[in-house]
């Protein structure tokens, strides 16, 4: 099969989105619904809250399996046997009678489901040309983003609706669809190199300086975004006053406003390199951090500042994403698997880290807390892109 957009269905890149969207889907649409949970099954909510930690724990650990096992046995087979895993695992959590058997099922469903985040970005190193790559990834990262943000509203529409269980009830129903979809339709290309050993793809994709750049700078965009999310409800509705419509409203704004940024990315990748675009929008990033950071010190009485910066901040995230993943990509390309495993575990990871940060310092520091860490975070995207220094941009 050719490598070009032409050679490859529509329908599959469409696919490869709906395979992208398994983490924050399964991470997000259940975070409205942690009280519930807790009372139904007469528990804390601080042993709900486990179940988040097992899920990104054992979600970051399979994508730094699955991405060399594929370089290695090739994408397919080990992404149908992991949403096999995810769909069974998902299952167990619809019938979870005890904290202790949903915490199982969220660990095991996190392993299988890593498979569907990792793969997916792999296989359009298979199927697509460099030049393509990255308005493949443009895309698929627009719907990791709009996922992320709108998992949660839309998982607590569910849980309002019918119940707790009903949220793992959608993500079985979407799992297997997905799973059969997978089987009938992704036909990748057999390999054309000697596949190495695991820790082989590992020490040449740790070696690699411009690596470390593009993922750390991914994983620093990523993690500022879940500041955002761990934080921004108590930060507007509480200290705001936003009522949870036009909280609502302030998400399906930053939806927009990824929508805007990846379409510039998407349009401006005719007139330069993916890597110099990339760079821009950590400038972009690191601007709109930096200022966050300085109205947070300012206990603004109007949200509209802080609202603008997150806009700018929110926007350019999916374009870092996919343009990090592109250049990675592209300088890696007999351990695509690898790399994108380890750079996904990474970004999942930043996102905890972050996340436990501002969940740290909000008890101290309220609402300045959330623009303090995106500061943080933004500013270490922008440094992390120094070690790109030298790389070769087409």
């Amino acid at each position: 099969m050719s490598k070009t957009e032409n050679a490859v269905p529509k329908s599959i890149i469409v696919l490869l989105s709906a395979l992208v969207a398994f983490g924050p889907l399964s991470i997000d649409m259940y975070l409205p619904s942690l009280p519930l949970i807790a009372q139904d099954l007469q528990t804390q909510v601080s042993e709900v809250q486990k179940t988040i930690t097992l899920f990104l724990i054992g979600f970051s650990a399979g994508m730094l399996v699955y991405g060399p096992l594929s370089d290695r046995f090739g994408r397919k087979k080990l992404l149908l046997i992991g949403m096999v895993i995810y769909i069974l695992a998902t299952l167990g959590c619809v019938f979870s009678s005890q904290i202790e058997h949903l915490q199982f099922y969220r660990l095991l469903q996190a392993i299988g489901g890593a498979s569907a985040s990792v793969l997916s970005r792999a296989l359009v190193r298979d199927l697509f040309s460099n030049d393509e790559i990255p308005k493949i990834l443009s895309l698929m990262h627009i719907i990791t983003i709009m996922a992320t943000l709108a998992a949660p509203v839309f998982g607590a529409m569910i849980a309002e609706h019918f119940s707790w269980n009903s949220i793992f009830i959608f993500l079985f129903i979407y799992a297997l669809l997905c799973l059969i979809w997978s089987k009938i339709a992704i036909h990748a290309p057999p390999s054309t190199h000697v596949p190495a050993g695991i820790l082989s793809n590992y020490k040449t994709v740790l070696s690699q300086r411009y690596a470390w750049g593009l993922m750390l700078s991914n994983s620093f965009s990523f993690g500022g975004m879940f500041a955002y999310i761990t934080a921004s409800s108590f930060v507007f509705i509480q200290h705001y006053g936003f009522s949870p419509t036009q909280y609502g409203y302030l998400f399906a704004f930053n939806l927009f406003s990824v929508l805007v940024f990846t379409s510039i990315n998407t349009r401006t990748l005719k007139y330069i390199s993916s890597l110099k675009l990339l760079k821009i929008m950590a400038c972009i990033s690191c601007i709109s951090g930096l200022y966050l950071a300085a109205i947070g010190s300012l206990d603004l009485t109007s949200p509209v500042w802080l609202i603008i910066g997150l806009a700018c901040f929110v926007g350019v995230t999916g374009s870092i994403g996919a343009n990090s993943m592109a250049n990675l990509l592209r300088i890696l390309p007999q351990q695509a698997g690898t790399a994108s495993g380890l750079s996904v575990s990474m970004q999942f990871g930043m996102g905890a880290i972050m996340s436990y940060l501002v969940s740290l310092l909000f008890s101290s520091y309220g609402a300045a807390s959330m623009n303090a860490v995106i500061g943080i975070s933004a500013s270490l995207c922008l440094i992390s892109l120094l070690l790109t220094k030298g790389m070769h941009e087409s």
